[in-house]
């Protein structure tokens, strides 16, 4: 810390703050308690010309200081936040503009009315050995579910153990597997990922790049993976978490928004064996959390006992009184307490709400105008304060300050102290890189007051400034983008990052969200005028939304089905035969898995004529033809087919499937061989297939050439071969 300080105030004393900034920030990372690191922070960020960061680094003591100590920043480093929001500029100390002085009630009053709740996380946490469990609090809206949860997290950080946080927004944008990727930029999940072997570290690589990669996570079209991979990614992933070597609490807030990949993660992570204590414990939202697709993969991990609903009713009117007591510092009359519960219910979040808004109620307040004591409070801030409430809310997630003072027309140092003034009202909070509202329904409230015109307006200015501030990484907020551009009524410019978006969400094996990207596609596409340029994009949407579609639905859905059927359309209108040959062998694919086995014949029949253009195919329609005609007791018409396929068939030629056709070929050939009376043959070449599958290193199609195998020995009645190979 003496060295930061020295170097930093060497560079200070030449004239270059930025690089002096580079050691104050070093100085905070070392000991973030110590208010003396972020006055050089800030003074140095000042004389930069950075009143921004100077500002956040301010915000950043204020927070660490009152939740770590209970204490607020001293009366110097004030005198610092003075200088940067000072209306003369910075240094001449004029008077601060625009900004509240600190409330009087507590920024987190102390947390009553729920010992039995309190017990039961701690008990779960105390019992967190050798496998991770998620625990669920649920309940309404602003019934003090994150309360509860962060004073578990206080708890338990107090003890040594590593606590990681995130959260989940109900934005459309989201990025799949966000949260994971949250947890793993903590400074202890980081260190852990580097003790990971490098083949493990490349699987976390693929959502959380190093190193250069980091600005752009899809820079430069990395390569479709197969979808049999995602177990080995999956697996990563876990293994940075399990290499921390102190127990370890994760938290997530509002799981009701959380995306479908991250919830099959956390069902894997919780079956693998843990060294060390480590627990999930997130918050949601009851009824949207009922009425999500989430519910029945709760279900799921409750019914094998890796998750557990704990769920949080208001408080009583004994508990709110302690509430009013602690936000007020003085206690209330039964009279008053009766008219708190009746307007509220006892829901923490509006109990105080309506303090802080009608200091203690000259009058009573109905339920239903509870959203309008949370209106009523944003109300009372100042226009330009009430303009940056209003552009933060149509992000719908947490922000950079550099976001909001790009996408504003308002000028930098009014958005700087602007955004001071909602942090003093606890309307925002500092969060990670940036801010986010302190409660959702402050954020829906902001929304909701907006117009339809002025929200079509801050869209369009928040996609145009993060299109301009991430040049260079877009993909890490491609998803964001095409939202923002898509509420703008501009699909021409939200269809290339919902394209983006989707080949991101594919590369992390997220398929729910890759096929939700690509259907979007389709419908803005859907909307363009007829040509044939609109149907070759629409072509070109749906070869690839068919894979990710065949990994999530299976090869037997229905809905795979129609799209590839309307492939096989479009590539007729379009007279391309290869796309049509495509079409066909995928849908006899289908077709074959649905039991239609005459009508898988036909396109395998289909896929052969096509293929005399296109040479490149032939393989897999012969095997198309081949198979079908295998079921279909065809014997010596499959045999033939199966030979042809074996013989033209290429070593990188891949079925839709994922297997490779040379080995999915002659594992099939088998069963023809020994129908035909051909033992030998048929052991012969089942054994090539497995052979070939591991010459060429690749475990979906050893799998299926093992399995193949097996049912051939079954079939010969040779029970010990079949044993082995199940062994193997």
């Amino acid at each position: 810390m003496d060295l930061c300080d020295r170097v930093a105030a060497y560079w200070l004393s030449w004239g270059d703050p930025v690089a002096a900034a580079v050691f104050a920030r070093r100085r905070v990372l070392q000991e973030p308690l110590e208010e003396p690191g972020y006055r050089f922070l800030m003074r140095a960020q000042r004389e930069a010309g950075d009143r921004a960061g100077a500002m956040r680094a301010y915000h950043r003591c204020a927070s660490v200081r009152e939740r770590e100590l209970g204490i607020g920043p001293s009366s110097y480093t004030q005198a610092e936040l003075d200088a940067v929001l000072s209306e003369n500029g910075p240094g001449t100390g004029g008077e601060r503009i625009g900004s509240a002085d600190s409330p009087a009630w507590s920024l987190s009053p102390e947390l009553v009315g729920r010992e039995v709740e309190r017990s039961r996380l701690q008990s779960a946490w105390d019992e967190a050995r050798g496998r991770c469990r998620l625990l669920v609090v649920t309940g309404e809206a602003g019934v003090g579910k994150t309360r509860l949860v962060a004073d578990l997290a206080d708890a338990v950080h107090r003890q040594d153990a590593l606590v990681a946080t995130t959260r989940c927004f109900a934005a459309t944008g989201s990025v799949p597997l966000a949260p994971v990727a949250d947890w793993l930029r903590s400074l202890h999940l980081r260190l852990a990922t580097q003790r990971l072997d490098p083949v493990w570290r490349a699987e976390v690589g693929r959502l959380v790049p190093e190193g250069a990669s980091a600005a752009d996570p899809g820079a430069g079209g990395r390569a479709k993976v197969d979808a049999w991979q995602r177990l080995r990614f999956f697996e990563g992933l876990a293994r940075a978490f399990l290499a921390v070597d102190r127990p370890l609490l994760l938290t997530v807030d509002d799981l009701q928004w959380c995306d479908k990949a991250t919830m099959s993660w956390l069902s894997f992570l919780m079956s693998v064996p843990s060294p060390v204590p480590l627990l999930v414990v997130a918050t949601a939202r009851d009824q949207e959390l009922g009425a999500s697709e989430l519910a029945g993969r709760l279900d799921d991990m409750r019914a094998v006992s890796q998750a557990e609903l704990v769920a949080l009713e208001n408080l009583s009117s004994t508990a709110a009184a302690k509430l009013a007591v602690g936000a007020l510092g003085h206690s209330v009359s039964d009279e008053e307490l009766s008219l708190l519960m009746s307007a509220t219910a006892g829901n923490p979040f509006f109990l105080l709400e309506v303090l802080r808004t009608t200091s203690l109620i000259p009058g009573p307040v109905e339920p239903a105008d509870l959203t309008g004591v949370v209106d009523s409070r944003l109300s009372r801030l100042s226009g330009p304060a009430r303009e940056v409430v209003a552009l933060a809310s149509v992000v719908g997630r947490d922000f950079t300050l550099d976001l909001l003072i790009e996408a504003s027309d308002l000028a930098e140092d009014v958005v700087v102290r602007q955004v001071d003034e909602l942090w003093r009202r606890r309307i925002l909070e500092e969060r990670g890189r940036g801010y986010d509202f302190a409660h959702d329904l402050l954020r829906e409230a902001a929304y909701r007051v907006i117009s339809p015109p002025r929200r079509w307006l801050l869209h369009r200015r928040l996609a145009q400034s993060l299109d301009l501030l991430c040049a260079d990484r877009l993909d890490s907020v491609a998803a964001q983008l095409a939202e923002q551009y898509d509420r703008t009524g501009r699909p021409d410019r939200a269809l290339p990052f919902y394209e983006r978006a989707a080949r991101q969400a594919t590369t992390v094996f997220a398929h729910a969200e890759g096929v939700r990207f690509w259907q979007r596609c389709l419908a803005l596409i859907a909307e363009l005028p007829a040509s044939s340029q609109r149907d070759r994009r629409e072509l070109g949407v749906l070869q690839e939304l068919l894979p990710p579609l065949n990994a999530w639905r299976g090869y037997a859905s229905a809905e795979l089905e129609t799209y590839e059927r309307r492939a096989a359309v479009l590539g007729e209108r379009l007279g391309l035969a290869e796309i049509r040959c495509t079409a066909a062998i995928a849908l006899f694919t289908a077709t074959y898995v649905q039991g239609r086995t005459a009508g898988s014949h036909e396109w395998g029949g289909r896929a052969l004529t096509l293929s005399e253009q296109h040479p490149e195919q032939a393989a897999q329609a012969h095997l198309a033809l081949a198979g079908s005609g295998l079921s279909l007791g065809l014997i010596p018409l499959a045999d033939e087919h199966f030979r042809l396929a074996c013989s033209l068939t290429e070593e990188s030629d891949s079925l839709p499937i994922g297997t490779r056709t040379e080995v999915h070929a002659r594992a099939w050939w088998a069963h023809a061989r020994w129908l035909l009376g051909d033992t030998a043959g048929a052991v012969a070449a089942s054994v090539e297939a497995v052979d070939h599958a591991r010459r060429i290193e690749h475990p979906c199609s050893l799998t299926v050439a093992l399995s193949y195998a097996a049912l051939t020995r079954q079939l010969q009645g040779d029970t010990p071969a079949l044993c082995a190979i199940a062994a193997s």
